[in-house]
C-alpha cells in the first residue's frame, strides 16, 4: 500500500495546476488504515523491518509533499502508520465514532513515520506525550477537542463534509493556494524573518498571472471566478 500512495503522488505531482484542486485520503469499509499487520511483523528479519519502516517513513513523507491542500476523512480505526498518514495530510475530519490511537509505545517502539513530530507541531506538546506515551484509544469527537483533527462528524456524514470542504478549496485558485500551503509549512520550522521572506518570494509573482486578474476581474463584475491555474 506504501508503494501505491508513493505512486499515486508522483503521479498526482505531475498534473497540470488546475486539474487537481484537492485530495481527499479516506479509507473503505471500517477502517481508515488499521497500520502494520503485527502477525507478519513476527516473522521479520531485522532487513525487512528496516524495509518496511523506510516505506513508511516515504510514503507519509511524499503524501505531505503533495503540493495541492489534501484533507484526511477518517471513517474508522486509525491506528499507527494510518493516524501518521492522516497526520500528513493538511486538514482532517474524523467520524464521531472513529477510533484513534498511536500503539507503538506498546510494543517497544515509537511512531517513527514522521508522526511523533508531526503531531507535536499540532497539538500542545503535554498532549502528544500524553497520547504517544500512552498508547490509549481516542474517539472522533476527543480528537477534535485535543485537536488532532479540525471537525468530527457523525460517520454517514464524514465523506460528505470532506468533499464539501474540498469543493470549498477547490473554487479557488490553484497557484494561491499552492504558494499559500508552501509558506505555511514553513513558517513553522524559519525564523520570522526566513518566512516573511519566503512569504514575499511566493506572493509578488502571483501579482502577474491570469488567475489573479481573472479574480479582480470576476469581483468587479460580480460572479464566480474561473481560475486555471495560470
Amino acid at each position: 500500500m506504501a508503494r501505491d500512495i508513493i505512486e499515486v503522488c508522483e503521479a498526482l505531482r505531475n498534473v497540470n495546476e488546475h486539474k487537481v484542486r484537492a485530495v481527499i485520503l479516506t479509507g473503505r469499509g471500517r477502517a481508515f488504515c488499521t497500520g502494520r499487520d503485527l502477525k507478519e511483523s513476527r516473522s521479520h528479519k531485522p532487513e525487512d523491518a528496516s524495509r518496511y519502516m523506510r516505506l513508511a517513513i516515504e510514503a507519509a513523507h511524499t503524501f505531505s509533499r503533495l503540493p495541492m491542500p489534501t484533507i484526511a476523512a477518517i471513517n474508522g480505526a486509525c491506528f499507527g502508520w494510518g493516524l501518521e498518514a492522516s497526520l500528513a495530510c493538511d486538514i482532517r475530519l474524523a467520524a464521531e465514532q472513529a477510533k484513534l490511537c498511536f500503539p507503538e509505545t506498546r510494543l517497544g517502539i515509537f511512531p517513527g513515520a514522521g508522526g511523533t513530530p508531526r503531531l507535536a507541531k499540532l497539538v500542545p506538546m503535554a498532549v502528544a506525550k500524553e497520547l504517544i506515551f500512552t498508547a490509549r484509544v481516542f474517539d472522533g469527537t476527543e480528537a477534535k477537542e485535543l485537536g488532532v483533527v479540525s471537525k468530527a462528524v457523525p460517520e454517514e456524514e464524514l465523506l460528505t463534509a470532506a468533499v464539501a470542504l474540498a469543493e470549498s478549496i477547490a473554487k479557488n485558485a490553484p497557484l494561491g493556494l499552492r504558494s499559500a500551503k508552501r509558506v505555511l509549512e514553513a513558517a513553522g520550522d524559519q525564523p520570522l524573518e526566513v518566512a516573511l521572506a519566503l512569504s514575499g518570494k511566493e506572493r509578488l509573482p502571483l501579482n502577474d498571472t491570469a488567475d489573479f486578474a481573472e479574480g479582480v476581474a470576476a469581483f468587479a463584475e460580480k460572479r464566480v471566478p474561473v481560475f486555471r491555474g495560470m
